[in-house]
C-alpha cells in the first residue's frame, strides 16, 4: 500500500470491530490516559470557566469525550470516516450504556473528584453538548475552539511523515492562540488491521512528536505510558501523552 492517507478506503473502516479489539477489554494504559487528560484540563481551565472543545479523529471511542465533558460548554467530535460518524451517533442514542463506557466514565468521575457533581450516566449530558461532524483533520477550521484533544489520530492515518506534520499543524491551529492542546500517540507502531483490512501508522518517537508540535505550540510536554519491548495490543507498544498551548 501507498504511504499516503488517501490510498486507504476509510469508508470501509469497521468501527465495531475496532471497538471490540481495542476497547472491548479496558486496559490500564487507557485508564491512565483518561486520568492524565482530566488532570491536565482541571489544571488548564480557568476556575469556573467552561470551554468550547473539539476532539479530532474521535473514531469509535468515547473516553476522550468523557474526560473533557465536565469542563465543556460545547463539544465537537471531528471524524473523517463515515462509518465512525454513524457509529458515534448510534452510541449517543443507545438504550443502555456499554460496560466499557461505564468503566471509563467511572475513571473520569473519580479523577474529577467530589468537587464535581457528575451523573451516573454521562450520555444524556454528552448528547446535549456534543456535535458529531464529518471532516478531515486537514480541513479543520482555524482558531475556533478553546481547547482540543486528539487521541491516536495524526500518526494513525498515514505512513507519510509530511502528512503527519501537516496533521499536527492543523490540529494546533484549530484552537485560539493560547488554547489548550492534549494528545496521545502510539509509539513504535507498525500499522494495524481492522476486520482483515490494513490501515497505516507512522512509527514515531517522543522526540519526533515534540518536534512536530513545537513548531506550532508552546509549553509542550510529554509523558510516556506503558512503553514495552513487545506489542500491548496488535499494532503498538505504548503511548506518548502530550500537552501544550497553541502559538
Amino acid at each position: 500500500m501507498s504511504d499516503s492517507n488517501a490510498a486507504y478506503d476509510w469508508s470501509k473502516f469497521d468501527s465495531e470491530s475496532y471497538f471490540q479489539h481495542y476497547y472491548g477489554e479496558p486496559h490500564p494504559d487507557d485508564d491512565l490516559v483518561v486520568r492524565l487528560t482530566v488532570e491536565a484540563f482541571r489544571n488548564a481551565a480557568p476556575k469556573g470557566a467552561l470551554l468550547n472543545t473539539i476532539d479530532v479523529g474521535t473514531g469509535p471511542n468515547l473516553f476522550p469525550l468523557f474526560s473533557v465533558m465536565p469542563l465543556a460548554s460545547a463539544m465537537t467530535a471531528w471524524e473523517y470516516a463515515e462509518s465512525n460518524v454513524a457509529w458515534l451517533r448510534q452510541e449517543l442514542v443507545r438504550a443502555e450504556l456499554r460496560p466499557q463506557w461505564r468503566h471509563w466514565w467511572s475513571v473520569a468521575r473519580e479523577a474529577y473528584g467530589a468537587d464535581f457533581d457528575l451523573p451516573d450516566n454521562p450520555i444524556p449530558e454528552l448528547g446535549r453538548k456534543l456535535s458529531v461532524q464529518q471532516g478531515s483533520i486537514f480541513d479543520l477550521p482555524e482558531r475556533r475552539w478553546d481547547a482540543a484533544t486528539m487521541f491516536f489520530c495524526a500518526e494513525s492515518i498515514t505512513r507519510d511523515r509530511e502528512e503527519f506534520e501537516r496533521a499536527t499543524a492543523s490540529f494546533c491551529r484549530c484552537v485560539k492562540v493560547g488554547g489548550f492542546l492534549v494528545g496521545a500517540f502510539l509509539v513504535r507502531s507498525g500499522g494495524y488491521v481492522v476486520a482483515d483490512r490494513p490501515f497505516p501508522v507512522l512509527s514515531v518517537t517522543a522526540d519526533e512528536i515534540i518536534a512536530a508540535f513545537s513548531a506550532h505550540a508552546t509549553d509542550v510536554q510529554t509523558q510516556m505510558i506503558g512503553i514495552v519491548e513487545r506489542e500491548i495490543r496488535s499494532g503498538y507498544a505504548g503511548f506518548a501523552f502530550l500537552t501544550g498551548r497553541a502559538r
